[in-house]
């Protein structure tokens, strides 16, 4: 038990922390016309790992970084206070939200399509077209 709990404070210290100088928060995203993929995520949540690094592998992708501001969102967060004033934070976390239009338009995926590398990549594609 104390291992596990040293490794999850390492891991959000080193993988998640507070928000990275230059970083975006969930309100500049929102507001910007670029269509946003929006990972939300508690320390505690199972898989958060798995589907942190691939989200972050997609928004390292060329073919998604110019296309999509990625931006992740602790729901302990102060950001997370202003998403709760346009959308609920749901249960089973993690997951991504997709956002175009300034949140006119929202589709929801789940854990399981994030860590698969061809679903994450048909939804993004077939999300800005």
């Amino acid at each position: 038990m104390k291992k596990l709990l040293i490794g999850l404070s390492l891991f959000a210290l080193f993988g998640f922390g507070t928000a990275k100088s230059g970083a975006m928060t969930f309100e500049e995203g929102y507001s910007q016309s670029k269509p946003m993929a929006l990972m939300i995520y508690a320390n505690w949540a199972d898989d958060v790992q798995q589907v942190s690094q691939a989200f972050t592998q997609m928004g390292q992708n060329p073919l998604y970084a110019d296309k999509y501001n990625f931006i992740s969102l602790d729901i302990a967060s102060k950001d997370a206070k202003a998403f709760n004033q346009v959308y609920y934070i749901h249960q089973g976390l993690p997951y991504v939200l997709l956002f175009k239009d300034r949140g006119k338009f929202s589709r929801y995926l789940q854990k399981d399509c994030v860590l698969d590398n061809s679903c994450f990549s048909q939804k993004l594609d077939s999300f800005v077209n």
